[in-house]
Parts: structure tokens; C-alpha cells; sequence
């Protein structure tokens, strides 16, 4: 601490006092010279001639018993390192409010998990039960013939020509319950089957679905509009250049990436392949959303049951 921010004096002020005293000058003229009181002037003469400093002290507490422990602080900092989620999710496994998770974040320089530019105002909305609205989208994935730089860190050789795996995933809307599929290609077939395994995942599961929302790409024109009318669904576009609409599946799908696909250094795409459906069930069964008050989907879905068809 060098100078509180209400500090009457700076240090050259105390100093000045300090050497005016020496000289004789009286501690009532010396006050008078830099503009204090006489108890100011004279607690700074007193403090140098007992070899203190003159910069303020700390005005910390010596003890601060209702502190959060220094081993809950570190279980905090080990967990964000872990899991890289924010104050709630950290809160909701460790057992701690999230205040004093984003407390000991801040103390400790850990309050951001990384710098974004500034963002306009986000609308956000929520249909009001299950499969009312599914979003889907694709996720284009290098096939892995060894492990790559993302978990190498080496960029000097990469494998050239391994191709692509196109993970179609969807999410819905109300209870977030998430599901994802692995095709070798984004074609209108490749994404007429996928609607089969979505209808066939929610239905497992008690959920009839209404309405589904993708973006314009190709595979999901003509032929996926006839499959879903087969399956008395509803089609719904996401605005040109405007990825937001189909946040919630952009979300999801970072969290697959986060959570699976770039989580472990996988020696070969059927080693990735089979971690899907374990990331999954975790997913769906064991991680909270903070936007469903620390739910899982599994406990939103079940929350009213038979209510939703």
C-alpha cells in the first residue's frame, strides 16, 4: 500500500514535515507549512523516528475468520483448470455458492476464461416443453489417422488428405437433452437418416417432436422437408447470416468439443467414435446448466412427467 485515496498528505508532504521537525521548526508550524492538523503532522514525525516508512499502512484486517478456507480455494482453482466452466457449474460440484466461486476466481487472476470482443445484446427464449423445437446442425470433424496438433501442439506435420466426419448433432430447446451422430458425409441422406435417430432418441424418452430448426444448408432442402412431413414435423429455417438463431446447437456442439472430441488424443476415429455415446450420457445425466437452475436435461425432462406428448 502506498497511498490510501483520501490521504491528506502525499509522501513528499510527510517527508517535508519530517524535515521541518528536524530542523526545530515546532510540529503546530510544520502542520501550518503543508496545510494538516497537528495530530497528522505528528503521527507521521513519530512513525519515522520509530523507523517506519511513510507510506500508509495496509488497512487489511489482520484476521479475516469468515474467509473462504485456503483448501476450498484451491479445490476451486483445480476445478476450473478441470472442467473450464464458470462460478455456477464450479459451485454446483464443489457444494459452494457461486459468489464466492467468482470471489476466489477474481483474487486469484482467474475470473475469465479467456478475453471476447464486446457482443450486442443477446435475446434470449425457451419454449415452454419438450420437443416443441429441436435444433439441429453439422459439425465437420478431420478424421484421425494419428493424433493432431490440437493435442500435440505440433503443427509441422499434418496428415494430408485423412478427409472428413460430419457429426450431425441436435438439442432441444426446453430441456436441453442433447444427442449427436456420426455420418461420413452431409449429404440430404445422410441427414434424412439422422432425423430417424433424433425422432427415435426423444421418443425413448416419452418426447414427440413438433417442430425442428436448421440452417439453409443443402442437405436440408427437399428431401428433408419430405422426411420430416413423413414424420408430421415441422420445418423452421434459421436466419441468413445470423448463426445466433441456432445458438443453443452451437453451444452444444462446443461443448462436444470441449467435453469429446478434442478432450483426449485419440489414436484412431473409431477410439473417438466410441467415447461419443459416454459423453453423451454425461451430458444428459450428470451436468448441470446454469440456464436450467443447475438441472441436468434428464431432471428437466422427468420434472412433469407425462405431460409432454
Amino acid at each position: 500500500m502506498d497511498l490510501h485515496a483520501n490521504a491528506v498528505l502525499t509522501v513528499r508532504q510527510r517527508q517535508r514535515v519530517c524535515d521541518l521537525v528536524a530542523t526545530g521548526v515546532t510540529i503546530t508550524a510544520a502542520a501550518l507549512v503543508v496545510g494538516c492538523s497537528r495530530q497528522t503532522a505528528s503521527k507521521w514525525v513519530n512513525r519515522r523516528h520509530g523507523g517506519e516508512s511513510l507510506r500508509d499502512r495496509s488497512s487489511r484486517p489482520h484476521r479475516s475468520p469468515r474467509r473462504t478456507s485456503r483448501a476450498i480455494e484451491q479445490a476451486i482453482l483445480r476445478t476450473r483448470e478441470e472442467l473450464r466452466e464458470g462460478p455456477h457449474v464450479i459451485g454446483w460440484a464443489l457444494g459452494v455458492a457461486a459468489s464466492t466461486v467468482h470471489a476466489v476466481l477474481r483474487r486469484h487472476g482467474a475470473s475469465r476464461l479467456m478475453t471476447r470482443p464486446a457482443r450486442e445484446e443477446v435475446v434470449r427464449y425457451e419454449r415452454s416443453r419438450p420437443g416443441e423445437l429441436v435444433h439441429v446442425d453439422i459439425k465437420k470433424l478431420s478424421r484421425i489417422v494419428r493424433p493432431g496438433h490440437r493435442v500435440t501442439g505440433d503443427r509441422s506435420s499434418r496428415a494430408q488428405g485423412a478427409g472428413w466426419q460430419h457429426v450431425f448433432v441436435c438439442i432441444d430447446d426446453h430441456s436441453r437433452l442433447g444427442f449427436a451422430s456420426v455420418y461420413p458425409d452431409e449429404t440430404a441422406a445422410s441427414a434424412a437418416a439422422f432425423l430417424c435417430e433424433l425422432v427415435r432418441f426423444y421418443g425413448s424418452y416419452g418426447i414427440e417432436v413438433e417442430r425442428v430448426l436448421t440452417d439453409n444448408g443443402t442437405c436440408f432442402k427437399r428431401r428433408w422437408a419430405e422426411a420430416c412431413a413423413a414424420h408430421r414435423i415441422a420445418v423452421k429455417k434459421t436466419r441468413a447470416y445470423r448463426p445466433q438463431t441456432n445458438g443453443k446447437a452451437e453451444r452444444f456442439i462446443r461443448t462436444l468439443l470441449e467435453r469429446w472430441a478434442y478432450a483426449y488424443s485419440y489414436e484412431h476415429e473409431a477410439e473417438r467414435h466410441a467415447a461419443l455415446s459416454p459423453a453423451l450420457n454425461f451430458y444428459n445425466r450428470f451436468r448441470p446448466h446454469r440456464a436450467l437452475g443447475g438441472l441436468t436435461p434428464l431432471q428437466r425432462v422427468n420434472n412433469l412427467p407425462g405431460t409432454y406428448n
